[in-house]
């Protein structure tokens, strides 16, 4: 059973959304060893967007914040490398298409501390549109 399955093991789970350098790297590292401290199963880490449209003015703030203060996808690499020393439940990340794009979808799996693609790259319907089956 993986780590997300075994999350929702109790059948619900307490499951936070943070928003990656909002306000900086450092508070969001706090802010997930606290909510592991307190009980998450799984976090979604939010990696910040130029144009977050979908969300609403909350999300959209801490988006344009974590951007204005120089947070980049590779420092978000590099924060949940440094998490994964002690945090040991799942993480996972919500992002808009425009940042794997932009990025470079091959390089983003493939440099994405926490995605399953680098071991089952037919995993999902866009790794299967990439080729990588």
């Amino acid at each position: 059973m993986s780590k997300i399955a075994q999350a929702f093991a109790r059948g619900k789970a307490f499951i936070p959304f943070i928003t990656c350098g909002d306000p900086d790297l450092e508070t969001t590292a706090a802010a997930v060893r606290a909510a592991v401290e307190n009980g998450a199963d799984l976090i979604e880490l939010g990696i910040p967007f130029s144009d977050p449209t979908a969300e609403g003015p909350v999300i959209q703030g801490a988006n344009l914040r974590a951007l204005q203060g120089g947070v980049t996808t590779d420092r978000i690499f590099g924060l949940v490398r440094d998490l994964r020393r002690d945090v040991t439940i799942p993480l996972v990340f919500m992002t808009y298409a425009n940042v794997v794009f932009s990025y470079g979808a091959e390089r983003f799996f493939s440099a994405s501390p926490i995605c399953p693609l680098r071991r089952r790259r037919n995993s999902c319907r866009f790794a299967g549109s990439m080729g990588w089956s």
